[in-house]
């Protein structure tokens, strides 16, 4: 399913006069293909454990990340019926030997869709405490079935989205079965990152 951007402002709750900010994403965002995942939707129960992660670079030594903006859809179209239930979602920030810096959890609802009274996918923001880093390292954000997140599909695999295997520690290209196919779709998770 191909979503509609109309009304997303990317990153404009991130942005602040001392904030950088850096996207996952090259270019304009209604030029691209998107689609909305929810890796619990693809792979089942193991998906608890699996996180959409996406790896930065800092653009100076000693950088502080402390916000990260996703964009994503919790199913909410306006009916009362399509109300989420509550669930948590988690977000790792990593080093780049995917050493854990920081871990976040919470439940979906204060950043989601139906909160905002937004019927498509939405950019929610999750602000940190100023997490040093330095150098690449990457951020993980674990959907657990509550936000699927929004993806660019790719015509080759990303070098900077993958899927993050929290119980081997280490990362997938971010490849997976899309609408019923028999062979894998390239994404690229789009994430906005801001810091100082």
């Amino acid at each position: 399913m191909v979503l509609s951007l109309t009304g997303i402002s990317a990153a404009a709750e991130t942005k602040s006069p001392d904030n950088q900010l850096l996207n996952s994403y090259e270019g304009n965002l209604t030029q691209k293909r998107i689609v909305s995942i929810d890796l619990l939707s693809v792979m089942g129960l193991p998906a608890y454990f699996i996180a959409e992660a996406v790896k930065f670079k800092a653009p100076k030594p000693d950088w502080k990340l402390n916000t990260v903006q996703i964009l994503g859809w919790d199913g909410f179209n306006g009916s009362t019926q399509s109300i989420p239930r509550e669930r948590i979602i988690a977000l790792e920030v990593r080093d780049k030997d995917l050493n854990l810096l920081y871990r976040f959890a919470d439940s979906q609802l204060p950043y989601s869709n139906f909160v905002r009274n937004a019927t498509e996918t939405y950019p929610f923001t999750i602000r940190l405490p100023s997490i040093p880093v330095s150098d690449e390292f990457y951020v993980c954000f674990y959907d657990r079935g509550a936000i699927a997140v929004a993806s660019e599909i790719l015509n080759k695999t990303s070098q900077n989205s993958f899927l993050y295997i929290e119980e081997a520690n280490t990362l997938l290209p971010s490849n997976l079965p899309l609408f019923g196919q028999n062979e894998s779709v390239p994404l690229n998770w789009i994430m906005t990152i801001g810091g100082n």
